[in-house]
């Protein structure tokens, strides 16, 4: 129990009342006790100002001790309240126990009971307390349970249900009085529990168990998919509390099975081999995947011009019957394979462009497939689709448009293949022709010239060319030849080496064929064509280790790096990009979308931007919000249009850098500069931030910026001084006086701190601290910080002062109050031995002598240096008081002053009792004394006394000089003190006619 206590102790004997507070505040200095004589005025304080603890008497006036406790429950029916009465008896504990008091405790005798009341009130207080933190934290935990967004359940150590919010009622649709009392895995299907007991043993043993998916049952019968977040807290090795939040997620799971499932079809799509077979396995995705029985794909057919229905499902057959084929003009379909823009329609059964307005269908979607056709789905209902359904119908009608594509190009490259054949076998490019039988082998020219022979040094051998074949190339080109021979090819192609007239090897594409065979299929004759390709290898080599350290580098690389197409398509993705993306390393990210990795949100404005760059074909550098592992991250992002020959992007590249730190750097850059700026401008020292230019051995030094309090001080703002030197600033004499300390610091290589006289005033002390600012170990500016401490100084002579007066002081008590002690000692012991009264006298009268001395000391140290206030005070009536306040004998009174002046009143009394005494004193019952103006400057005060010798008059002001066996030598050194606290000037003379006068100057008059 760290903090206060406060205790309000009700106790009609204030005397007791009193002690027990100072008790206990000794014993615990956390104690604060309060006290109040009745039950009415503790109700009053306690109604007042926060109590932790109530102790009360029992036999009070008014209430007693039991009834106050009871008004004090209509305020606090929780706060301690203790019984502390002297009126103990069975009856009386009976009856505040009865009544509900924390503690009963009798008074006893002795300091003990307070220590044992004090352990009452701390025991009684921490219980309060910890009661009450249990119930504010249970409190925020209901509120946390019931404001949640989350389901949230409450277990107990046997992992049945505690409590459940309304949202997970909402979610498990049950109520809270079903849920309550049944185990976990009570809301799985069988299937699911073994994992949920591995999820409460982990839970149990510590070792995880905090998040996990489960199949749940709902209260209806349905079964959704749940992601728990489950917390069990322990304190002192015991469980106090397992909660679990959780949130449905079936859309996710669903929106997830069918972008796997989209994955998969993209698989077939690229490896089908006709375009019925693309067809058919559109339509079979958005049935099963989709869940749209009612659809079909119309693919162009040049020939006649018109979209001719290729694949239809069973449940579109049996609704629409017979599908027509669509001319142009004459159907939505014909329009949006057109315009390749897609369409959906809520309710298409009044749009005037219908085919046939008679079906019972209401929603449909039209996505065109490029230039190859469109795909339509439809349903009998209206605004039957999801826009999760729309945007997975799109991706797979894009990935449908690059299958076709692919079957066009495959069909064009086996033409393509075919013409270059019949090229290779008429052209002149080292022509080879073989009898297999006899192995004669026919070159050309051309093909011993590719290896640097003639035709008179190749032996028309197939030996030749088996001689000239690198040895680490034999055995790969002999296995292409004869499966070409065996009829396992079509053709024969191999790169090797082949040895050249000079030794070297080159790389030779050796292409042929079998033109003739035997009636047993056995090869006769065969036909080829040698090509140098060395120079090719030896490019794609290098463009192959290029590509390898390209890659490594992109893949290497923290920046994440994509590549899109036109349509905002993934096509490439490096490692960096692949982790931010959740990409795992053998998942395909070709052919998906943002919208296939990002909530909607995020994906239409990445998309609008890919939209911007490509249109714009220019570069376009966004930043964007990115979640990353369920943080949203913000990247700086490059999007950059890769163009082809003519000037047109075919595709995009993403270069994307997490600049999230870097955000949160600028944000606490600009807290702290709103800080630094704030400080800067509004604190009271005077700032002036100066660079350092040049050589260390020569610097100047330029103003770059100064504050508020600078410009106060000084007059030089920032607006007129930035970029002068301080002699531009503030004139030659200041300026080199300034630029001097500058030279200082520089020289010093550290902070240097010093005293002057104001540079730019004639008054005041300022210290100035002047520190350096390094950058690569070169002092480049200077912060000077300058503080006014006159106060600081005066403080300190008034120190110096106060240490004067405290050493005069000692010198003085150890010295005069030695005397009458030494006086009081040696006459008492006299008195013991001779009994004689006299010697008592002597006594008093040093008793006497040393109260005079203590008084006339205090006076003196109480007067001070300094008078805070002052007032007019006439003079003369001044005087007449003080007169009438000594005693004067036969002394007599002239007074000529007629002056007022500004005093303090009891100063000033104080200093003119004192020389009237020191007059009476000094010049005998009969003085005159006599007081007058001294022009407008001040006043005398005079008698005609002995007078003070020309050599005396300096040390009659100082403590402890007298020279009168009454006097305790402080009465003018009090004078002399008060008339330094008013600023005066005092001095002593001889009196015109003989004795002593005093003259006191500077003094402020009121006329």
């Amino acid at each position: 129990m760290a903090d206060a206590v406060r205790v309000l102790h009700v106790e009609d004997d204030p005397e007791f009342a009193s002690l027990t507070a100072a008790f206990l505040s000794r014993i615990d200095d956390r104690f604060d006790v309060i006290t109040a004589p009745s039950a009415d005025e503790g109700l009053t304080r306690l109604g007042e100002e926060p109590v932790d603890c109530v102790v009360s008497d029992f036999d009070m006036p008014g209430q007693n001790g039991i009834e106050f406790l009871e008004s004090v429950r209509t305020i606090d029916e929780d706060i301690p309240f203790i019984v502390f009465t002297g009126k103990g008896s069975e009856e009386v504990a009976s009856e505040a126990i009865s009544a509900g008091v924390t503690d009963y405790l009798q008074k006893q005798q002795g300091t003990d009971q307070f220590t044992l009341l004090a352990n009452r009130i701390t025991n009684a207080v921490e219980q309060y307390r910890s009661r009450r933190a249990l119930e504010a934290s249970r409190e925020r935990l209901s509120l946390f349970i019931d404001k949640s967004p989350l389901g949230v359940l409450e277990w107990d150590e046997s992992f049945e249900i505690v409590q459940v919010n309304e949202t997970g009622e909402e979610i498990l649709r049950r109520s809270e009085a079903d849920l309550v009392g049944k185990r976990f895995d009570t809301l799985v299907p069988d299937s699911e529990r073994p994992a949920v007991e591995e999820t409460i043993t982990a839970l149990q043993d510590d070792s995880g168990g905090y998040n996990a998916v489960l199949d749940i049952e709902t209260g209806d019968g349905d079964r959704i998919v749940c992601e728990w977040h489950n917390r069990l807290i322990r304190e002192a090795g015991e469980t106090v509390a397992i909660f679990s939040q959780f949130q449905e997620i079936t859309a996710r799971r669903k929106r997830q099975e069918r972008i796997e499932a989209l994955h998969d079809t993209t698989r077939k799509l690229m490896h089908a081999e006709s375009r019925e077979g693309v067809a058919e396995l559109v339509v079979d995705t958005v049935r099963d995947l989709l869940a749209l029985p009612l659809s079909a794909v119309f693919l162009f057919d040049e020939s006649a011009n018109c979209l001719r229905p290729v694949a239809v499902t069973d449940r579109a057959q049996a609704v629409l019957g017979e599908h027509p084929t669509f001319r142009e003009g004459d159907s939505l379909a014909w329009t949006v394979s057109e315009s390749g823009e897609p369409r959906v329609f809520d309710d298409v059964s009044t749009h005037p462009d219908r085919y046939n307005p008679d079906t019972d269908i209401r929603s449909e979607i039209l996505m065109p497939l490029g230039d190859y056709g469109v795909l339509i789905a439809a349903s009998t209902e209206i605004a039957a689709f999801e826009d999760a359904s729309v945007s997975l119908l799109r991706t797979l009608a894009a990935n449908a448009e690059e299958a076709l594509s692919r079957l066009d190009r495959q069909r064009e490259l086996r033409t393509l293949t075919e013409r270059h054949e019949l090229a290779l076998a008429s052209a002149e490019l080292g022509v080879w022709d073989w009898n297999i039988r006899t192995d004669a082998v026919t070159f050309d020219e051309r093909w011993a010239d590719m290896l640097g022979y003639s035709l008179a040094e190749l032996d028309p051998s197939v030996d030749t060319w088996d001689e000239l074949i690198h040895p680490e190339d034999r055995e790969r080109t002999y296995e292409a030849l004869n499966a070409h021979l065996d009829g396992e090819t079509e053709i024969y192609e191999c790169d090797h080496r082949l040895k050249t007239a000079t030794g070297e090897y080159r790389w030779i594409r050796d292409i042929g064929k079998v033109f003739e065979r035997d009636e047993n299929g056995d090869p006769v004759r065969a036909v080829g064509i040698h090509r140098d390709v060395t120079d090719q290898k030896e490019r794609k080599q290098e463009l192959e280790d290029t590509s390898r350290k390209l890659q490594a580098i992109l893949d290497t690389a923290p920046t994440y790096i994509l590549m899109k197409d036109i349509d905002s398509r993934f096509l490439f993705a490096n490692n960096a990009a692949r982790d931010m993306l959740g990409l795992d390393a053998d998942e395909s990210i070709v052919g998906l979308t943002d919208y296939d990795l990002f909530p909607d949100q995020i994906a239409e404005q990445t998309y609008a931007d890919d939209q911007q760059a490509l249109e714009t074909k220019e570069t376009v550098e966004v930043e964007e919000v990115i979640p990353v592992d369920g943080t949203e991250r913000t990247h700086l992002t490059r999007k950059t249009p890769i163009l082809d020959d003519e000037g047109e992007p075919y595709a995009l590249c993403v270069v994307a850098t997490d600049i999230t730190e870097q955000k949160r750097r600028e944000r606490e850059l600009a807290r702290l500069t709103d800080e630094y700026e704030a400080v800067f401008e509004n604190t009271n020292d005077a700032i002036a931030l100066v660079d350092v230019v040049g050589a260390t051995e020569d610097p100047t030094f330029r103003y770059v910026r100064t504050n508020q309090a600078y410009e106060r001080r000084t007059e030089l703002a920032t607006e007129s001084v930035a970029g002068q030197t301080p002699t531009e600033a503030a004139g030659q004499d200041t300026g080199s006086r300034i630029a001097a300390h500058y030279e200082r610091c520089v020289a010093a290589n550290s902070t240097i701190t010093f005293e002057e006289t104001d540079a730019f005033h004639t008054t005041g002390v300022w210290e100035t601290q002047i520190t350096p600012i390094f950058a690569d170990e070169e002092i480049t500016r200077l912060v000077v910080i300058s503080r006014d401490i006159s106060d600081r100084i005066e403080y300190r002579k008034e120190l110096e002062r106060q240490n004067d007066r405290l050493e005069e002081f000692a010198s003085i008590v150890s010295h005069d109050l030695r005397n009458p002690i030494s006086v009081l000692e040696g006459s008492l012991a006299l008195a013991r031995e001779t009994g004689d009264d006299e010697q008592f006298d002597r006594c008093y009268r040093a008793i006497d002598r040393m109260k005079e001395l203590i008084e006339d000391l205090l006076t003196l140290a109480r007067e001070g240096d300094t008078v805070s206030e002052t007032e007019p005070l006439d003079l003369e009536s001044t005087v007449q008081s003080c007169w009438h306040a000594v005693e004067t004998s036969d002394a007599s009174l002239e007074i000529t002053a007629e002056s007022t002046i500004y005093a303090d009143e009891s100063r000033l009394r104080q200093l003119l009792e004192n020389l009237i005494n020191n007059a009476v004193t000094h010049g005998g019952p009969a003085v005159t004394v006599e007081v007058g103006d001294i022009g407008d400057s001040g006043f005398y005060v005079a008698d005609d006394g002995p007078g003070i010798p020309a050599e005396k008059r300096e040390t009659v002001f100082e403590s402890g000089y007298t020279t009168s066996d009454e006097g305790t030598g402080f009465g003018l050194a009090i004078v002399k003190e008060i008339a330094a606290a008013h600023d005066w000037s005092v001095t002593v003379t001889e009196r015109d006619g003989g004795g002593a006068r005093f003259e006191f100057t500077g003094i402020k008059q009121a006329f």
